[in-house]
């Protein structure tokens, strides 16, 4: 593994031995790295879409103590993670940690399936962010095919894209101020309207924490917190990647997770402990959209929708980031293509791998559109269920290397590298079975061919280890030099 880069001065290209040679742009700080972290999490696209499922399907009103253990077991996995991080600093993301753990085959198996999983869940959320468009713009009035937003929207992600972090981050900021601060003015408005009686104790009863089905409401708090991982891939990309990355990960854990307790806490108790299941039937993904209604009338509705979508936007924008390291990375190490690897020698971001997932999507959009694909029930649905199975897995593993790495360096910290990472290596090996048991309520389906896609992952993870066992000449580093790359 190569030792991390050196910090540059804000604003200035980091540069390899070769000078001409562009790298990454290291003028990431904690609140732009947790801002893409937070846009990949969507917490108000998750709110929205996530939680009536959750009361429906799960267990009604006991959905904020799952939630509240969900963002538990990710904060012992975060304590690992960070753990391991320092120990192992730099960029690549979980193939790094699995790579230190269980060696350079392992390490590339894990970043074929990661790259999978994040690419995945771009293409599977541009044809969504499409359809909820084409919803909302329906219910004011204006119809159109709901293939040109989603193309409207991976214009915009493929300019984001080109560039460094810093210009998404900065982008992101009012998206994801405006998305916090729309279901804050809800919370407040239910607070206002409903007093003390808006947090009802008995969510916290054992009958209620435990009627229905657990398994669903685990899967569903789980898959509402994807996106936490993602602050190590801006390691390359932050100013102090060694107190930027862990500040990120723990505010952005924090942050979400008494974020989300709240906000679903109130909901329960703005709808009553007892309605809160038919309502949300009734209701469906319109819940909040009702609520809100109820609460702040048509103009905080309009709004919502309208952020919504720009929630649905943000967190395209973060995985297509995500993504395009993960391809970068492997191109400069040659175990895809090398062009790949090549950096904007201006904007110094991962331009060509940008460019090649844009072309991607943009082919498989105009396929679903030809074969006539449902963007949600049959497109989202599936490569999201894909992208959700894949990271949670991913996670799980990860916190199992922590423990490895850290038991072979006979590291003596029991919190930090045994005790909390074994915690959350548990939970969440435990949710990714509870979401391949439940994978066809994910999907919303039960055609066999969707509910195959789970087994992508560790197809991708096989197919990295062989590709390693077939280039002896390759060095496996997920820390590389960029590639240069020609004017434009």
């Amino acid at each position: 593994m190569s030792s991390h880069t050196p910090e540059a001065p804000a604003g200035e290209a980091l540069r390899g031995p070769d000078a001409d040679q562009p790298r990454f742009k290291a003028n990431l700080g904690t609140g732009r790295v947790a801002l893409l972290v937070i846009a990949c999490a969507a917490p108000l696209g998750s709110v929205i879409g996530n939680t009536p499922i959750g009361f429906t399907l799960g267990n009604g009103a006991g959905l904020p103590i799952v939630f509240l253990v969900a963002g538990a077991v990710l904060g012992c996995f975060a304590v690992g993670y960070v753990a391991i991080n320092r120990a192992v600093p730099g960029g690549g993301g979980f193939a790094r940690y699995v790579h230190a753990g269980f060696g350079p085959g392992a390490g590339l198996g894990a970043a074929y399936a990661t790259t999978m999983a994040y690419g995945a869940g771009t293409i599977g959320i541009t044809a969504a962010s499409g359809y909820f468009a084409d919803v909302i713009a329906k219910a004011h009035g204006l119809h159109l095919p709901w293939w040109i937003y989603s193309v409207i929207a991976l214009i915009i992600v493929g300019i984001l894209g080109r560039h460094a972090a810093d210009l998404s981050a900065t982008v992101l900021l009012v998206m994801i101020v405006a998305e916090f601060a729309m279901l804050v003015v809800l919370d407040v408005l239910i607070l206002a309207h409903s007093g003390l009686a808006a947090l009802p104790l008995d969510v916290f009863s054992p009958d209620r924490v435990f009627s229905g089905s657990i398994g669903p409401a685990l899967m569903i708090a789980f898959t509402s917190f994807i996106g936490i991982e993602s602050a190590v891939i801006y390691a390359n990309e932050a100013r102090n990647p060694g107190k930027t990355v862990p500040r990120a990960i723990y505010v952005c854990v924090a942050a979400i997770s008494v974020f989300y307790f709240l906000t679903i806490w109130l909901i329960v108790g703005s709808v009553g402990v007892d309605q809160i299941v038919p309502r949300a039937n009734e209701a469906q993904g319109d819940l909040l959209f009702v609520l809100s209604g109820e609460q702040g009338g048509s103009v905080l509705t309009a709004l919502m929708q309208i952020f919504f979508l720009t929630s649905v936007l943000a967190s395209l924008v973060a995985l297509h980031n995500a993504t395009t390291r993960y391809l970068q990375t492997m191109g400069t190490q040659r175990t895809m293509p090398a062009f790949l690897g090549a950096l904007h020698p201006r904007y110094q971001g991962p331009a060509r791998a940008s460019e090649a997932l844009t072309i991607l999507t943009a082919i498989l959009v105009a396929v679903f559109v030809v074969v006539g694909a449902d963007p949600y029930l049959g497109v989202y649905t599936s490569l999201g269920g894909l992208f959700t199975v894949g990271i949670v897995a991913m996670q799980g593993a990860v916190a199992v290397t922590v423990v490895v790495f850290f038991r072979r360096m006979k590291d003596k910290r029991t919190w930090k590298t045994l005790v909390a990472p074994a915690i959350g290596a548990l939970g969440l090996l435990v949710a990714t079975g509870l979401i391949i048991a439940n994978y066809a309520l994910l999907t919303g389906t039960d055609a066999t061919l969707p509910n195959l896609l789970p087994w992508l992952i560790p197809l991708a993870f096989v197919v990295g280890f062989v590709v390693h066992r077939l280039r002896r000449d390759v060095v496996i580093d997920f820390d590389p030099a960029s590639a240069e790359l020609g004017p434009q």
